[in-house]
């Protein structure tokens, strides 16, 4: 019994051969990555590749840690390096399609040259699902923000994209504020040399 991608492509060709066509058929697309049932493949430490990224000054350094705890998904990110030579950290615990969380931050690292800063009530509301069948994992975190004519409400939303071989984290971000996305690579701290 011949699969049916087969039968089609020999249909394809011999109707490609049928016409005199000098031009090839098209390359079939390659199959997509299989699914992600186990989530550990998230887990570690990832250090970002400042060449593959968009520029993060004032800092000079950002690391992500994922930890994967049952259902829950701990992601820490460790800003490092100002130009004052400070550390900020950010971290939540979130249970992808669960109830939102909330966490605490010292300041908005994400602030750059924008004149805009934490109100006093410094905290972040988190919600995430699993995406592209558990390879994408999605984020949408909410946190009012003090700026020159009051206070704003900014939303950020996150996709942490796994390669397939597991080496490669991307991280693209949108932000309420802001029309042109962020794109950070982060590869394995251990794999990044």
């Amino acid at each position: 019994m011949h699969s049916p991608l087969r039968l089609g492509l020999a249909v394809l060709l011999l109707a490609f051969a049928a016409c005199g066509s000098t031009t090839p058929p098209p390359t079939p697309l390659p199959a997509p990555p299989a699914p992600l049932d186990d989530h550990d493949a998230f887990a570690g430490t990832w250090t970002l590749d400042k060449e593959r990224s968009t520029a993060i000054d004032p800092w000079r350094h950002l690391s992500v840690e994922i930890a994967v705890d049952g259902e829950a998904v701990i992601l820490k990110r460790l800003w490092r390096g100002t130009r004052e030579g400070g550390t900020t950290m950010d971290s939540v615990r979130v249970v992808p399609g669960g109830p939102a969380a909330t966490a605490p931050l010292e300041q908005w690292p994400d602030n750059r040259h924008l004149g805009a800063y934490l109100t006093g009530d410094s905290t972040q509301t988190v919600t995430a699902h699993w995406a592209d069948d558990g390879r994408t994992l999605v984020t949408e975190v909410e946190v009012t923000l003090s700026i020159q004519q009051g206070t704003k409400p900014i939303r950020t939303y996150t996709e942490y994209r796994l390669s397939p071989d597991g080496d490669r984290l991307d991280v693209l971000q949108l932000r309420s504020t802001r029309p042109r996305p962020v794109h950070y690579v982060f590869r394995r701290a251990d794999d990044a040399g």
